[in-house]
């Protein structure tokens, strides 16, 4: 695996035997205190100042298992003396918008962090990562980064391509992209992304650029800091299908000993090297085309624990979690693993005025490969969310017989497909 030399030697791995970890910005229900319970070890809860926390976050829920909750109000040095007193040994963080002070307080405490402070934006902002990978002389779609609409069109303007994607600049934001054919398209969507995007993160900037063509890929990876500098492996990569109304359908986890697998490999550690990623779990989205090969989407640290999330990460004995309390160990383990069993994870959409069909969610649990069932699973108040009729759910399916999980997989889109005829009647 490629290896990144980086002036990070003011830090040193984390050992095994972590008592208390720091959770960096965490939104209600984000599941971080019961998974560290779960390993022995306690959580404090970081969360942010109110001047700085973007208006769609919520205060930690005061019925999570955290031993302490610090407000970060913009002194740096008196949230890590507390922290320390707390016996801090490990730090992460919980949210998009928590990767910054994670990495500020890591580097303080002298612990592993995402990467160096100052650089945050490159694992962070899809804008910041496009031009970093373009300086370095890696294929990025050609777009523009602005917060304001009249820079967008002008960029535009001197294109002729025939499709355009408009995402938010900053990672995490619960905001599918969109694709846009027109100037007319671009500023008529523009205000409701933006302004998702400022809710969500503070970061009012948008990205629009040429939509890359070609099959969709996620690649997992953990990154540890060893004497050499940052050392990455891939866990898992997985193929996205989408329907024909382009929504994602379905992600497949492949197996990761053939030659896509390891161009895929290779090029996701050149990225990881350009974007300064030091240590723990990153999930890089791709498209690979014929001619281009890969090309990235973007790429992030993984700080979301949806009930889906946490099933699938139990099946393939690969949970980000583990990847920072047992650090080269992990990392070594995983790299050499492949999928001992098939794993698709599955969207079903329920949303009516009325509600679902009450048996759905029975027939869906009743599917010899299904794994696990979660409601919303983009929210971070997934834990605590009971599951309802209506709305999306993921459908987490898993077997060691591909051709089970395909059987129950068509299942799924027949029952799928009943519930809509029923609302159109």
């Amino acid at each position: 695996m490629a290896t990144a030399r980086l002036a990070v030697g003011a830090r040193v791995p984390c050992t095994t035997g972590t008592a208390s970890v720091a959770v960096i910005a965490p939104q209600a229900g984000s599941g971080y205190p019961g998974a560290l319970a779960r390993r022995g070890r306690d959580s404090v809860a970081v969360t942010l100042g109110r001047s700085a926390r973007p208006a769609a976050y919520r205060d930690v829920a005061p019925d999570e298992a955290y031993v302490d909750v610090i407000e970060y109000d913009g002194d740096l040095r008196r949230t890590v003396k507390k922290l320390r007193a707390a016996g801090v040994e490990a730090v992460m963080a919980a949210s998009p918008v928590g990767v910054e002070l994670a990495e500020r307080i890591a580097w303080q405490l002298r612990l592993p962090g995402s990467g160096i402070p100052g650089s945050t934006l490159l694992r962070t902002d899809r804008g910041v990562q496009s031009g970093a990978l373009a300086q370095a002389g890696i294929t990025v779609p050609p777009g523009v980064r602005t917060a304001r609409l009249a820079e967008a069109l002008e960029w535009v303007a001197n294109r002729s391509l025939s499709v355009y994607r408009l995402a938010p600049a900053a990672l995490g934001v619960p905001v599918r992209p969109v694709n846009c054919r027109t100037p007319q398209g671009i500023a008529a969507v523009w205000p409701q992304i933006q302004e998702a995007a400022y809710r969500h993160s503070g970061n009012a900037s948008l990205v629009l650029e040429e939509r890359t063509e070609g099959r969709q890929y996620v690649v997992d990876s953990v990154t540890q800091l060893g004497p050499d500098g940052p050392q990455h492996a891939v866990t898992g990569i997985w193929t996205l299908l989408h329907s024909s109304t382009g929504l994602l359908d379905r992600t497949d986890l492949l197996h990761r000993h053939g030659l896509l697998a390891r161009r895929l490999s290779l090029y996701v550690c050149r990225v990881l090297d350009t974007l300064g990623v030091a240590s723990g779990p990153a999930s890089c989205h791709l498209a690979f085309g014929p001619e281009l090969g890969p090309v990235l989407l973007s790429a992030s640290t993984v700080t979301h624990r949806s009930h889906a999330d946490e099933a699938v990460w139990a099946i393939t004995d690969c949970d980000p979690i583990d990847a920072t309390l047992d650090g080269p160990l992990f990392a070594h383990r995983s790299s050499r693993i492949g999928p001992r069993i098939h794993v698709t994870r599955t969207y079903v959409d329920t949303q009516r005025r009325d509600g679902s069909r009450p048996a759905m969610l029975q027939d869906l649990a009743g599917l010899p490969t299904t794994a696990c069932i979660d409601k919303d699973p983009n929210s971070f108040m997934s834990q605590n969310a009971a599951l309802s009729a209506g709305g999306t759910w993921e459908v987490v399916l898993a077997h060691a017989d591909s051709e089970a999980i395909e059987k129950d997989y068509s299942l799924i889109r027949d029952l799928t497909a009943d519930l809509h005829r029923e609302w159109h009647h």
